[in-house]
């Protein structure tokens, strides 16, 4: 207990114990700079939410092919698919196909070949059709008539039903003159009237100079007064389902293949493709000069042929179908 009543004395130890009490208070409201302070709540910053769309990474995995069998019919697999209670739809379905191959029938000089009026109209008949009406099927799912292909006189009235002619210009032997097709006035005619109403021809199968002057001869019976015009690589029929590079010489047996041997791209025979159009520029006729597809179709199956010119046949035989259909 202090007892110096000197007023100094007793202020300097009160200051002394004031000072211990307080220094930590003090120290501990010291401000750091690098913090918020106290009294203030610290704000919150919200991202928003940013959802992006699943990446999808493409499969690159090799997956199988479709494969059909030989005697496919488009068809059975559009029947199975089809709602049950559909009979009478089904039956006309296997009834009325949606395409029927139809080859004309014409008369032939007398030199021809003996037999169905004496000429070469039925040349490769009727393996080629068939094998192409499947392939038809196969590439394109048009419904086609795969086992019943029709061959027709060019005078029948029934020739206005269709769409597309096929008619093989057959002449033989190589070289020769007058051996192919003779059209009689009916059958110029009728051939003329159909590709007027919107009908395209499909001319196959002859070869070499002599042949083209036939060809010349029929084919101004027909059209005196229209132009025959080479058509070019960039006429949209070499690209109405697949894109064909090069008119294809497809090998025509007696010329440049036999059982046995097959000659690929002869310089002799150089292919190209020839037609007649309308009025409106639309293609109602077209000739294959030095190159024989039905042969392309007729052989799918033998193993000597070779399957990159029936690859071909089927190429350009499916553009032209296809063109034929959609002018």
């Amino acid at each position: 207990m202090i007892t110096w009543v000197n007023g100094n004395r007793v202020i300097t130890v009160v200051s002394f114990v004031l000072a211990a009490v307080m220094f930590p208070v003090f120290a501990q409201a010291q401000v750091d700079p690098l913090q918020p302070p106290q009294n203030q709540r610290s704000q919150e910053v919200r991202v928003p939410e940013v959802r992006l769309p699943p990446v999808r990474v493409p499969d690159t995995r090799q997956r199988d092919g479709m494969v059909f069998p030989q005697d496919f019919d488009v068809r059975s697999l559009r029947d199975s698919l089809a709602p049950t209670g559909q009979g009478a739809s089904q039956s006309r379905s296997a009834s009325y196909p949606e395409f029927t191959w139809i080859r004309g029938r014409y008369e032939n000089y007398a030199s021809g070949r003996g037999g169905r009026r004496g000429g070469w109209w039925d040349t490769d008949f009727p393996d080629a059709e068939q094998n192409f009406m499947r392939g038809v099927q196969r590439y394109t799912f048009i419904d086609t008539d795969t086992t019943s292909p029709r061959w027709m006189d060019l005078t029948d009235p029934a020739l206005f039903e269709h769409t597309f002619l096929y008619m093989t210009m057959k002449r033989v032997p190589i070289g020769s003159m007058r051996t192919g097709p003779n059209f009689n006035p009916l059958e110029v005619e009728a051939l003329r009237e159909f590709m007027h109403r919107g009908g395209f021809v499909m001319l196959d199968d002859f070869w070499g100079e002599a042949h083209f002057q036939d060809f010349l001869i029929e084919i101004t019976k027909v059209f005196p007064d229209r132009e025959l015009i080479q058509l070019d690589m960039n006429h949209e029929i070499f690209r109405m389902f697949y894109d064909i590079a090069e008119v294809p010489q497809v090998p025509g047996r007696a010329v440049t293949w036999d059982y046995g041997n097959v000659i690929l791209n002869d310089p002799r025979y150089p292919p190209s493709v020839h037609a007649i159009l309308d009025d409106m520029g639309r293609v109602m006729l077209v000739a294959n000069f030095n190159s024989d597809m039905g042969d392309g179709w007729e052989h799918t199956f033998l193993e000597m042929y070779p399957t990159q010119m029936t690859n071909e046949a089927y190429r350009l035989g499916i553009n032209y179908l296809i063109y034929a259909y959609t002018h």
